[in-house]
């Protein structure tokens, strides 16, 4: 059916305002040009702005809508979406659909619309991509549950955004899926720092993975005592170790939170001997993998292959002394054994080995495991 034939029989299933305001819009539409599409762009925004209707109306309004959006170029539909996201009286499905156009075109109602509820903004998130995302992180105002959505995503600039967002409130739940977010995004951490919610356990969690900058800062800002700060350490490791699904998986999360330790140079052999006691194998991998800067996964391929004599130039590549090297080649057998216990002889093996390495021993074997080095 044409247009016009529409607008024909619009016209004969109503008598009087509808009628009239119909037939206009789709006269309007057959204009293509700039000035065309002003006007009728206008013409739809001043219709949902100034009428009432009754639900017949509604309907048959809706229907013809529904039919000249489907039908316009691009161009058209931006100004359409543009003038629609501030009214209220715009039916819902015309804005949904609107929504889920290209971004150009749903982003003005992404950001603005009153129509759009939290179902709506959810269903979008799942549907589409990161530019529709981070258009909804600019709303005025967002669900608890839409922000935790959108922050589910995993996308780091629609995290920032979220966090740039100073009219939205976050839940203390968000705060700390946005401190794991932080581990492997570091650009996140002095945005979320500086969150209004961010209280002292919250700051501690962020503690933990910052940098020496913003550690002074938490200092400054927040009194959190040394036991506090251990806590939220151990209570953050154990849940990377918990979600890695098996002792020796080392997750990204896991190897970026070494590398901060590596960096600031706190990572000692009382470090990895703690990580060791508490069973938390492959935390154990990133720690050494982190000081040696290497892959983790070489890191664990090297102490299962000849596991006495390289765990020994391992422990000895990060300076580690007899005495230390013994503790953790005890507490680490599960990781070369898969359980079995150590003897006496297999100690005093290993403890030979290490007698044996010279610090030219260490130079050379650490350049050939320089090509397995770690990102």
């Amino acid at each position: 059916m044409s247009l016009q034939t529409e607008h024909q029989y619009y016209e004969t299933q109503e008598e009087g305002r509808l009628s009239v305001q119909s037939g206009h819009l789709l006269k309007l539409a057959q204009d293509a040009t700039p000035t065309g599409r002003f006007a009728l762009a206008n013409a739809v925004a001043n219709f949902f702005e100034n009428n009432e209707m009754d639900s017949v109306e509604r309907h048959l309004i809706v229907e013809i809508m529904m039919k000249l959006i489907h039908r316009t170029e691009l161009d058209l539909r931006e100004a359409l979406a543009e003038r629609l996201s501030v009214i209220e009286s715009v039916p819902a499905e015309v804005m949904i659909f609107l929504a889920n156009d290209e971004i150009s075109v749903a982003r003005p109602v992404l950001e603005r619309s009153p129509v759009l509820n939290d179902v709506d903004l959810i269903y979008i998130i799942a549907s589409k991509d990161a530019a529709h995302w981070q258009a909804i992180a600019q709303r005025e105002q967002l669900s608890p549950i839409v922000v935790r959505r959108l922050v589910d995503t995993g996308d780091i600039n629609v995290a920032a955004q979220v966090l740039k967002n100073e009219r939205v409130t976050l839940h203390k739940s968000t705060v700390s899926r946005l401190v794991r977010a932080s581990l492997t995004s570091e650009e996140l951490q002095a945005p979320l720092l500086r969150r209004p919610e961010v209280d002292a356990h919250m700051a501690a969690e962020l503690y933990t993975c910052v940098s020496s900058v913003l550690r002074r800062e938490i200092s400054q800002r927040f009194k959190i005592s040394p036991m506090v700060l251990e806590g939220a350490l151990d209570t953050l490791v154990s849940e990377l170790c918990g979600e890695a699904q098996g002792q020796q998986r080392v997750t990204r999360e896991m190897s970026a939170l070494a590398k901060r330790f590596s960096e600031r140079g706190e990572i000692t052999p009382v470090m990895m001997t703690k990580a060791l006691r508490r069973g938390q194998m492959s935390f154990f991998i990133a720690l050494l993998a982190a000081r040696l800067s290497l892959a983790p996964e070489f890191v664990e391929h090297l102490l299962k292959k000849e596991a006495n004599k390289s765990f020994a130039m391992a422990c000895r590549a990060v300076g580690m002394m007899k005495s230390e090297f013994a503790s953790i080649y005890l507490l680490s057998q599960t990781l070369r054994t898969g359980g079995k216990t150590v003897d006496q002889g297999e100690l005093t093996t290993a403890l030979k080995h290490y007698d044996r390495i010279r610090d030219a021993d260490v130079q050379r074997i650490t350049k050939e495991w320089s090509r397995h080095a770690g990102a």
